[in-house]
């Protein structure tokens, strides 16, 4: 019985942990691209996630990244890309898989995946790259026209970097595709991905 009591009075301070960490993550990165970027933290025009919005997360924030100095793009036009950055926090790493097999069935571009699967083409995606460490999952999005693979590379790297462990997962999604389970793939044949 006191252990069940001090398990309730205590779980409110193990969440507080977790968001804070998630927000000390994202501050950090924040601030390392902020020489470059003009940041904006929005409530609202999120990028089209799926169903990830739908799930039980207890901290979410997201953020637009819009670079200060224009760049021309490969179709000519002079621009400034804009990128957005979210992060979704779970209460744990079990509610985080259910979360994650519900956004699963209805993917970024409303694509049914298969964890541990990669995809050639998946109509109308931007960009990303997604982190998904401990009891969180980090989301940048991309300009289709204003990345190239160098850059991505830079990306990725920066977002490991911060948001990342050696136990991370990493789903790259490329311009209309490719969805690629880049690093610590859950096995497909996994039945407890399933239920």
């Amino acid at each position: 019985m006191k252990k069940t009591a001090f398990l309730v009075a205590f779980m409110p301070f193990m969440l507080l942990a977790q968001t804070e960490e998630v927000k000390q993550r994202t501050a950090l990165f924040l601030q390392e691209q902020s020489a470059k970027f003009k940041i904006k933290e929005l409530n609202g025009s999120e990028p089209n996630y799926g169903v990830l919005s739908e799930t039980q997360f207890i901290f979410h924030q997201y953020y637009q990244l819009k670079q200060l100095e224009k760049e021309v793009n490969e179709l000519g036009n002079s621009v400034r890309p804009k990128y957005d950055l979210s992060t979704f926090v779970y209460e744990d790493e079990e509610e985080l898989k259910y979360a994650l097999k519900f956004w699963f069935k209805e993917f970024i571009g409303n694509k049914r995946i298969t964890p541990g699967r990669d995809y050639r083409t998946v109509d109308h995606v931007d960009p990303a790259i997604v982190i998904i460490d401990g009891t969180s999952v980090s989301i940048l999005t991309l300009s289709c026209y204003a990345t190239d693979i160098d850059e991505f590379r830079d990306w990725r790297s920066a977002m490991l970097g911060v948001f990342g462990s050696p136990n991370a997962m990493v789903i790259e999604i490329g311009c209309n595709g490719p969805i690629e389970w880049t690093k610590n793939a859950p096995d497909p044949k996994d039945p407890s991905w399933r239920r």
